[in-house]
């Protein structure tokens, strides 16, 4: 089997690098194609995934460049299309895959969850052969749709796939447990264009909360000048986000990726974004004293209190969420792998937790 993925996020690499590995090791073949971006050129390279780079997203963005993207989007993978002939194509939330695959008349496989991007439901639903969300994804796409019983970050932090490394940690000079991730990012996604995050200089003034405790190490999406931010910022290569991540007492960030990473690693978290989504509000509603959604600065300064002083056990939260849900890895290699047999086979049997326990 030959198959095509279209990257268009960071976070995409590691949502489909365990399916890569484990089906090249059992004799499959991937084309991956991605959008020129340092960081997933980056992480592709690190993992050893050969790729194509297509082209950038536009830095600013209105109806004509947006259009113009997803036109080199599809022309990318028509491209790789013809070349290497693809018996099926996958992507998480791809239009791009999924409009090339209904040119080529193949099938295509869909993960998402993202509920609010709901121009990018309308363009990737027609090419579509199933669009696979996770259980707390609280939006329905119609008889497309296919839940399955686990977070999507779980793909790449299931216990199964991802081990600590305190090494990493160490290099940051700093133990697990003796400080605190906070993560700003640039609000520069089609979703945030609406999205009023805190000022500047409640920011900063969580940043000294935190820091009177615990060591903080500042990750920024957005290159910030300011004199403040310099003894906090810290650099490591992408790739070892996670362990850094795994490690801390517990995680400030903006955006609800990290967010869901912390969890499924039983990190406690204070979410800075209005936006609603399912996964942060499935977890918030499951462990309500250790994970907040917020953009009111009082309540941030209430939150980032209680998670400073409460004890945590994240071996114990992370494997009492891993009991409660499936690999999703092995879930998808599964269901890529006997496609269109196992689409009948779920929609038959999803209600059976015996269909289920064979993915644990």
């Amino acid at each position: 089997m030959r198959i095509l993925i279209d990257i268009n996020h960071p976070a995409h690499v590691h949502y489909f690098r365990n399916l890569i590995k484990i089906m090249i090791e059992k004799g499959h073949e991937f084309v991956v194609v991605n959008r020129d971006d340092k960081m997933i050129n980056q992480l592709l390279d690190y993992y050893q995934i050969d790729h194509i780079i297509r082209n950038k997203r536009p830095e600013k963005k209105n109806s004509f460049k947006s259009l113009y993207y997803l036109f080199g989007c599809i022309c990318a993978c028509i491209k790789a299309s013809f070349k290497y002939k693809p018996n099926i194509y996958l992507g998480f939330g791809s239009s791009a895959a999924s409009i090339t695959a209904l040119l080529f008349r193949k099938p295509c496989i869909i993960l998402d969850d993202t509920e609010h991007n709901k121009l990018n439901h309308r363009l990737y639903l027609p090419g579509a052969s199933v669009v696979l969300t996770p259980f707390y994804y609280n939006i329905d796409l119609g008889e497309k749709q296919l839940r399955f019983n686990a977070y999507v970050e779980q793909l790449y932090m299931h216990s199964h796939y991802f081990t600590k490394n305190e090494n990493t940690i160490n290099e940051q000079g700093v133990k697990s447990d003796e400080y605190v991730l906070v993560r700003y990012i640039a609000y520069d996604a089609h979703h945030d264009k609406d999205v009023k995050p805190l000022c500047d200089e409640q920011k900063k003034a969580i940043i000294q909360l935190v820091a009177q405790k615990y060591r903080v190490l500042l990750s920024m999406e957005k290159n910030n000048q300011d004199e403040f931010y310099k003894p906090y910022l810290v650099h490591f290569s992408p790739e070892k986000m996670h362990d850094i991540e795994a490690g801390a007492k517990f995680l400030v960030a903006e955006g609800a990726t990290m967010a869901s990473e912390a969890f499924v690693n039983g990190v406690p978290y204070l979410y800075l974004n209005p936006l609603r989504v399912g996964n942060v509000d499935q977890q918030q509603q499951a462990m309500p004293q250790y994970f907040f959604q917020t953009t009111d600065y009082q309540e941030a300064i209430n939150a980032i209190n209680h998670l400073i002083s409460i004890p945590v056990d994240k071996d114990s939260i992370k494997a009492s969420i891993e009991a409660t849900t499936i690999d999703p890895t092995l879930f998808l290699v599964w269901f890529v792998e006997n496609f269109p047999t196992s689409l009948q086979q779920t929609r038959e049997q999803q209600a059976s937790a015996t269909f289920w326990e064979q993915f644990k």
